[in-house]
C-alpha cells in the first residue's frame, strides 16, 4: 500500500454516513463503512488481501483542519496490534508509531495540517475531496507528503461531480473521483495506477456480519490472499539452468490487454517487483546473445506484436523500468487463445519461452550458446 500525506481544506460538510465497496475487477477486496460531519470522522476498513485486516480509525477536526487522527490495525475478532496517532500544529504532523510494546515518535515539517492518506481508505479521502470541491481557484491542488518531501496533485473538474487528480510524473495516477453537490465521496477509481480497483458506494451493506464472513473464510483455509503471489518457472536448456522469477496477477473478470495492460506501453510482465530471468550459462534468445547472469524482463504488447525486453538492472520495483539497461528488444510469436488464462503464466514450452494471460500468449525461442 502506498502511504501518504494529503492536505485538509475543510468546506461545508452535511452528516454522511457511507459504506463503500472496493473491487478489483469482479473480485471484492475491501469494504468499509465511515460517519464525517467535517468535524469528526469515525470508520473501519476491512481488507481482504493478503489476509483479512480491520483498521479502526477516528479523526478530529477544528477551525484550521485536522487536530488529531488515530489509526488502529490488526486481524480480524483480535486486538489492535499496531496504532498510528497523528497530532498536528499549523507547520508540523507528529506521529506516534505503537506496535506491540514497541513505540516509535517522529515528526514531520508540513503546512495544512495533512491527513495521512492510504489509497484504500475512503473516508479520509471524502474529507480532502469534500474541501477541494469547495475551492473556487480553476486549478485546485491537493498537497501530498510522501517519502519526507511534497508532492502535489492538480485537481481538474471533469463536469459538475468528478474531478480528475494529475501528478506531474505520472507515479500513481491519474485518478477519478465522483462527488454529490454536498461534497459527499460517491466513487474513486484507480484502475489507472498499479493498483487497479475500483471504490464505490453503496447501500446496504453491512460491514460486520461481511468481516465474520471473511475471517471465517480465511480460518478455513478459503482466504483471498496475495493477489499476485508470486512463482518461479524452470527449465534446463542445454547445460543452462534457466529460472524466471515472477508475480502471477489474475484476471478477475476482466479485458487485460488494451485495458489492465495498455497497448504500446513497457509493461513489467507480472506483477510487484520486477520479472526477473536468471540463468547460469550463455543463452540464446530470439536469435540474440544474452550471457550467464541476472535480468528483468518486461514487454511491449501491441495489436502489431509483441517485444520482449532483457533488461540489464534487476532486483527493483516492476514499475521501475530504466530503458538505458536495456540489453536487447526481441520481436515475439503471438497467438489468440480460444479459452482465457485466469492467471498470468510463464513456462517454457519444448525450446520456446511462453508467456500467457486472457485471450493472448507469446512465445520467444531460448537456446543454449
Amino acid at each position: 500500500m502506498h502511504v501518504l500525506l494529503l492536505t485538509l481544506t475543510l468546506g461545508f460538510q452535511h452528516p454522511d454516513t457511507a459504506t463503500f465497496l472496493t473491487r478489483i475487477g469482479k473480485d471484492t477486496l475491501a469494504v468499509e463503512r465511515f460517519t464525517y460531519d467535517g468535524h469528526v470522522l469515525d470508520g473501519v476498513s476491512v481488507v481482504r488481501s493478503p489476509s483479512v485486516v480491520v483498521r479502526r480509525y477516528h479523526a478530529v477536526f477544528g477551525p484550521s483542519g485536522a487536530d488529531s487522527l488515530t489509526i488502529a490495525t490488526g486481524p480480524a475478532g483480535q486486538p489492535a496490534g499496531q496504532v498510528t496517532i497523528y497530532r498536528y500544529t499549523d507547520d508540523s504532523v507528529f506521529v506516534e508509531n505503537r506496535s506491540n510494546s514497541v513505540s516509535k515518535r517522529d515528526a514531520g515539517a508540513a503546512r495544512g495540517r495533512p491527513l495521512p492518506f492510504a489509497p484504500d481508505l475512503l473516508g479520509p479521502w471524502e474529507a480532502a475531496l469534500s474541501g477541494t470541491m469547495a475551492k473556487t481557484a480553476a486549478d485546485p491542488r491537493i498537497s501530498l507528503f510522501a517519502g519526507g518531501s511534497a508532492i502535489q496533485y492538480a485537481v481538474h473538474r471533469g463536469g459538475a461531480d468528478t474531478l480528475h487528480l494529475l501528478i506531474g510524473d505520472h507515479d500513481y495516477g491519474p485518478l477519478v473521483a465522483r462527488m454529490d453537490a454536498a461534497g459527499r465521496l460517491q466513487l474513486l477509481d484507480l484502475r489507472a495506477t498499479t493498483d487497479k480497483f475500483l471504490a464505490q458506494r453503496v447501500s446496504g451493506l453491512d460491514v460486520d456480519s461481511m468481516t465474520a464472513v471473511y475471517a471465517a473464510r480465511e480460518r478455513a483455509g478459503a482466504g483471498m490472499g496475495a493477489l499476485s503471489p508470486r512463482d518461479t518457472a524452470r527449465a534446463t536448456v542445454g547445460a543452462a539452468h534457466v529460472l524466471v522469477d515472477y508475480g502471477r496477477p489474475m484476471r478477475r473478470g476482466r479485458t487485460i490487454f488494451g485495458n489492465v495492460v495498455p497497448w504500446d506501453t513497457v509493461w513489467r510482465t507480472g506483477a510487484n517487483q520486477a520479472t526477473q530471468l536468471i540463468t547460469d550459462r550463455d543463452l540464446v534468445i530470439g536469435g540474440t546473445a544474452v550471457p550467464a547472469g541476472t535480468y528483468s524482463l518486461f514487454t511491449i504488447p501491441s495489436p502489431k506484436g509483441w517485444q520482449l525486453i532483457i533488461n540489464k538492472q534487476h532486483g527493483q520495483w516492476g514499475t521501475d523500468y530504466d530503458a538505458k539497461q536495456d540489453l536487447t528488444r526481441i520481436a515475439m510469436r503471438v497467438r489468440s487463445l480460444a479459452t482465457p488464462t485466469e492467471r498470468l503464466t510463464i513456462v517454457t514450452r519444448g525450446s520456446d519461452l511462453v508467456i500467457s494471460w486472457d485471450l493472448a500468449e507469446a512465445a520467444v525461442d531460448v537456446k543454449a550458446r
